[in-house]
């Protein structure tokens, strides 16, 4: 729902507006000031602001370049007393979009804010597809998988099986891929876990009129649907052991059959199969093919959890701190030294999903300019003590658990329990641990 804020002195005027608008589906703000303008256009980020020149604090003129910066995806609609062609100039080289004169007709001044409402749309749209999906950090693992993303997308057919723990982002690395390859097709997604069973195969390949009970019309299925593009197959180990000899045919020859259908039809599109079950496992006991998994493990990327991206941590949740706060709509906050320590010594069990989630509880629930460890609410999963530097630096195999995850490598290890490096090297010494020969 788009949100609206009208800028009118005249409160009877303002209430009008404001219930027109209210009532044609428009989340709706007004005021009455510049000063006010100012505060709300930067803390609410409308998308239209239906501004009157005449204020009493200013010209409105004046406002409008102020209003912009603060938030330049924001459309302008003037509306004023005077019929004055120079103003109307003016008013459009200072960035408004739209010059209306009172009294304004309802019918007019709505279709000007549709036609506004789906630019702004657009333009949001358009940037989404230009920004990237991902963080990628300084993390050695991580950035190999960028590289790795670029080859493949030269090879817009290859298959590839993405593995690593829940949360770590398989969907975005999917989506990045697609957007690296930009082959014009869509990306289509389906959870394997998600859809129950007897369905599973209608999802895929999709059905005709009367396949079974219930299938009024024909449906495409996302084989079909993603054509062109990529179809993103995510928990792929929780998929039938019969379905996937189909799914298996149709990565080699590209052709499939609908459910309730004669005729076979043939879709291009890359395969990205995702999974945080061991498929090795699963094939010795039977709930796995073989040849599925080698048909779709031709590339295999692994996604590092994130209590192995030290390094990315604190810039990992500012990149995350100023999207969020951007989809919301809230005013950017920053993270307080307090706040950072307990990010780093936290072990992430739910990996990025986990960080993203308590970083939007923060900026929901908190309003002050500075976001405290409180805020974040880690006292749950914090508890698990493994990465308190007190604690790991009193035991041998906690402490050798961080080195091997950080390779050893005592500077990231150090920065990762937030102490100093000698500290580290001391601890070492003192519990005779030694980086193995081989590693």
């Amino acid at each position: 729902m788009a949100l609206c804020l009208v800028v009118e002195d005249q409160p009877l005027q303002r209430r009008t507006l404001e219930g027109m608008l209210r009532a044609s589906g428009y989340q709706v703000s007004g005021c009455s000031s510049g000063a006010e303008a100012r505060r709300q256009v930067a803390n609410h980020l409308p998308e239209l602001v239906l501004l009157d020149l005449g204020l009493p604090d200013m010209d409105g003129l004046d406002l409008i370049p102020g209003l912009l910066a603060s938030s330049p995806l924001s459309r302008i609609v003037v509306l004023t007393g005077h019929d004055s062609v120079r103003e109307a100039v003016a008013a459009l080289r200072a960035g408004a979009r739209h010059y209306l004169v009172k009294p304004w007709n309802r019918d007019e001044l709505l279709v000007v804010l549709e036609r506004e409402r789906a630019a702004v749309d657009r333009e949001e749209s358009r940037r989404r597809e230009a920004e990237p999906s991902l963080y990628w950090g300084a993390n050695l693992q991580v950035a190999a998988l960028r590289d790795q993303l670029q080859s493949l997308s030269t090879s817009p057919l290859t298959p590839v099986l993405i593995i690593g723990e829940t949360g770590t982002g398989k969907e975005l690395v999917a989506r990045e891929l697609h957007r690296f390859t930009g082959s014009g097709g869509s990306f289509v997604p389906l959870n394997c876990a998600a859809v129950p069973r007897e369905l599973m195969e209608s999802e895929l390949f999709g059905h005709e009129q009367g396949a079974f009970t219930g299938a009024e019309s024909r449906r495409r299925g996302v084989v079909e649907l993603a054509h062109d593009g990529t179809l993103f197959l995510d928990e792929v180990g929780e998929m039938d052991y019969p379905l996937q000899a189909k799914l298996l045919r149709f990565l080699q020859d590209g052709a499939f059959r609908p459910v309730g259908s004669e005729a076979e039809l043939e879709s291009r599109c890359r395969v990205v199969a995702a999974t945080n079950v061991d498929l090795r496992r699963r094939m010795e006991i039977g709930r796995f093919r073989s040849d599925l998994f080698y048909r779709l493990s031709v590339v295999t990327l692994k996604l590092p959890p994130l209590r192995n991206r030290s390094e990315d941590l604190l810039p990992l949740a500012h990149f995350l701190l100023k999207r969020i706060a951007g989809r919301l709509g809230r005013p950017l906050r920053q993270l307080g030294p307090r706040a950072e320590a307990v990010i780093l010594n936290h072990d992430w069990p739910g990996n990025v999903r986990e960080l993203a989630n308590r970083i939007e509880r923060a900026l929901v629930l908190g309003s002050s300019p500075r976001i405290e460890p409180e805020e974040l609410d880690l006292s749950g999963p914090a508890d698990d003590t493994t990465y308190r530097p007190s604690l790991v630096l009193e035991d041998p195999a906690r402490l050798r658990r961080v080195l091997e995850e950080e390779a050893w490598n005592l500077s990231r290890a150090a920065r990762r329990l937030g102490v100093e490096r000698h500290r580290v090297k001391y601890r070492m010494r003192k519990f005779g641990l030694r980086r193995p020969e081989n590693g």
